[in-house]
C-alpha cells in the first residue's frame, strides 16, 4: 500500500490509524522466510510542521539453526517511529523511501525494518551445541569417538611438535 504523505500534510484533520496485512512470502530474506502475512499498524499524527509516523508489527520467521541445521521458528516484535518533514518528501537522501509523488510504500518499509531487526545468525536456542564434528549428529550425540583424538593425519606433525 502506498501512503500519500503529501496529501496527509495538506489535508490533515485528525490522527490517522491504518492496519494493513502484508504478504512478504515472496521477498528474499537472508537465511530465513516470512510465510505468514504480517499485520502492521500505522499511526500518523501531525505535530506542528512534522508528521509523526509510528508503526508496529509482529512477524514469525522460519529458518534453519546456524549451528545444528534444525528447522526452527521465532517471533519478532518491531516498533518504530519516524519524524517526517515536508522537505523530506523531496530529499533523495531522506531516511524513508518516498516516491517522487510523496508517497511511502508500507510494504517496502516493513521489509527494510525486518532486515535491520532480525539477526544475521539465528539459533534454535542460545545453548545450541551444534553438530558433532566426528559423526555429524546434533550434540550431545551417542558418538564414542573423542574429538581430541580425531586428528587429521596431515596435521600429525604439529601434534609431535607440541609434545
Amino acid at each position: 500500500m502506498l501512503l500519500d504523505i503529501r496529501k496527509i500534510f495538506s489535508a490533515y484533520d485528525a490522527p490517522i490509524k491504518i492496519t494493513e496485512s502484508l504478504n512478504l512470502s515472496n521477498e528474499d530474506f537472508p537465511g530465513y522466510e516470512v510465510l505468514d502475512p504480517v499485520d502492521a499498524e500505522f499511526l500518523l499524527v501531525l505535530e506542528g510542521k512534522n508528521l509523526q509516523l509510528s508503526f508496529s508489527f509482529q512477524v514469525r520467521v522460519d529458518y534453519e539453526c546456524a549451528r545444528c541445521l534444525e528447522k526452527s521458528q521465532q517471533v519478532f516484535h518491531v516498533e518504530r517511529s519516524y519524524l517526517i518533514r515536508e522537505l523530506d518528501l523531496q530529499d533523495p537522501d531522506a531516511e524513508l523511501p518516498f516516491t517522487e509523488e510523496g508517497k511511502l510504500d508500507t510494504c517496502e518499509l516493513v521489509y527494510s525494518e525486518l532486515l535491520l531487526e532480525i539477526p544475521t545468525v539465528l539459533l534454535c536456542s542460545e545453548d545450541c551445541a551444534g553438530l558433532c564434528p566426528v559423526c555429524g549428529e546434533k550434540k550431545p550425540c551417542a558418538c564414542t569417538h573423542e574429538t581430541n583424538d580425531a586428528v587429521d593425519e596431515r596435521l600429525s606433525i604439529l601434534k609431535q611438535l607440541l609434545s
